[in-house]
C-alpha cells in the first residue's frame, strides 16, 4: 500500500494530498492497533494539510509537537510520525515513521518526550534554519542568531544551498556558521572562510570526540579510513544505525551530511553536531578547529546523478560491461528517495 525509500514515504505534496496517503495512512494505524502517537511537521508548504488530513482520520490520542524537527519527533517513545521531505524541494513531502526512537521498525507504545538539548546549543553561533522546524523551535526558545526561519523551505538556503550561509559569513565577518534543512537531520558547518565537505565535517567530529573508529556509508571517502577503523554499510540511516549497534561503535556519517551518536536515539541530529563543534570552537578556537580539519587528505571522487526516465532501456547492462582501473572505487545505486541514478567513482 505505501512505497517506503530509504527514509518513508515521500512524493510531490500535490500527489499525496490527491491520493489521501495521510487518510490511508492513518486508518491503516488504527486498524493496526496504534491508539497513540506523537506527530510533527517541518513547516513546509502543504504539510498542514497533510497533518490536518491525518489527525482527521485517526480515532486514537496524538500528541501533537507542531513545526518541529526530526530529531525531536525520534526521540519519542512509542509511534512517531515526522511529514517532512527532509532535504527535498519545498514542493515534496512525506511521512518518516519511528518507533521507539528505530526508523520503521516496532515496539511497545510509550509516548513520553526525553528531547532536552535545546540549552545546549550555542547561542553566539549563525544557524540558516532552511525555513524549517528547527528554526521556528529555536526562535520560541528565544534564539536570536537565525537566519532563514520563516518561508519556503530549503529554498535558497539551509544546507542544500550552502552559498547562502558563506554569503552571510562573509558579509558580517564570522569565521564559523552552521546549516541544516527542513527537518534538521542533516547538517554543513562553514569555518575560516569555507563550507566543509561532509567528510571533512566527520573528521573533526570524530577527532574531537576522540574516536578510533567510525560506521559510513559505501559513498563516503575511504581517506578517512587513514586516520580512523571504518566500517561501511549500505546508503541509509538504518543501515547506518544498525551497523553502529551490531559492531558497538558511537559513531557514524553518511556522504549526504546525515551524522549520528550513539546517545541519540532513532535518527542523524544537527543539535547533536552543533553542540559538539560549537563547543571545540569555544574551548579551542578557530585556528586550532582549522589545523584538524587540515591534516585530512581526501581521494578525488567524480559524482554524477541522472535521472532514470532519461536512461535508455539497458543502462544496467552498459554499465556493467564497463572496465574501470583496479584503484578506482565505484558505487552505482538508484536513490532512496528521489528518480535518480547516483554514480561515484573514487580514486587517488
Amino acid at each position: 500500500m505505501f512505497k517506503f525509500g530509504t527514509s518513508g514515504i515521500r512524493d510531490l505534496t500535490k500527489n499525496l494530498l490527491k491520493d489521501h496517503v495521510a487518510k490511508q495512512l492513518a486508518e491503516t494505524l488504527s486498524k493496526m492497533g496504534w491508539q497513540e502517537l506523537s506527530l510533527g511537521r517541518d513547516g513546509r508548504t502543504g504539510s498542514d494539510k497533510l497533518m490536518t488530513e491525518f489527525t482527521a482520520n485517526f480515532p486514537g490520542k496524538i500528541n501533537d509537537l507542531g513545526i518541529t524537527t526530526t530529531p525531536e519527533l525520534a526521540a519519542q517513545s512509542g509511534l512517531a510520525i515526522m511529514i517532512t521531505a527532509s532535504h527535498n524541494p519545498n514542493q515534496y513531502c512525506g511521512f518518516k515513521l519511528y518507533l521507539n526512537h528505530q526508523e520503521q521498525s516496532t515496539a511497545e507504545l510509550k509516548p513520553v518526550p526525553v528531547y532536552h538539548k535545546w540549552d545546549l546549543i550555542p547561542h553566539d553561533i549563525v544557524i540558516d534554519c532552511a525555513n524549517g522546524g528547527l528554526g521556528h523551535k529555536l526562535k520560541s526558545l528565544g534564539f536570536t542568531n537565525l537566519i532563514n526561519t520563516k518561508g519556503e523551505t530549503n529554498k535558497d538556503c539551509g544546507v542544500t544551498h550552502p552559498e547562502n550561509l558563506t554569503r552571510y559569513c562573509q558579509d558580517n565577518q564570522l569565521n564559523i556558521g552552521f546549516a541544516v534543512d527542513g527537518d534538521a537531520d542533516r547538517f554543513l558547518v562553514y569555518l575560516g572562510n569555507q563550507v566543509l565537505s561532509s567528510e571533512a565535517t566527520a573528521f573533526l567530529i570524530a577527532k574531537l570526540l576522540n574516536q578510533k573508529s567510525m560506521v559510513v556509508d559505501e559513498t563516503v571517502n575511504s581517506a578517512l579510513g587513514k586516520h580512523f577503523e571504518l566500517v561501511r554499510c549500505a546508503v541509509g540511516g538504518h543501515n547506518v544505525l544498525t551497523t553502529m549497534e551490531q559492531y558497538q561503535i558511537d559513531f557514524g556519517a553518511e556522504k549526504s551530511g546525515h551524522y549520528y551518536f550513539s546517545q541519540t536515539p532513532g535518527c542523524s541530529d544537527c543539535v547533536d553536531a552543533m553542540v559538539i563543534i560549537g563547543k571545540g570552537y569555544h574551548e579551542l578556537g578557530v585556528n586550532a578547529l582549522l589545523k584538524i580539519v587540515a591534516s585530512y587528505h581526501p581521494n578525488y571522487q567524480m559524482t554524477k546523478n541522472m535521472e532514470l526516465t532519461k536512461l535508455p532501456d539497458n543502462w544496467e547492462t552498459a554499465l556493467s560491461q564497463i572496465t574501470l582501473p583496479k584503484n578506482v572505487r565505484k558505487v552505482i545505486r538508484k536513490s532512496g528517495t528521489e528518480p535518480l541514478l547516483r554514480i561515484m567513482l573514487e580514486g587517488k
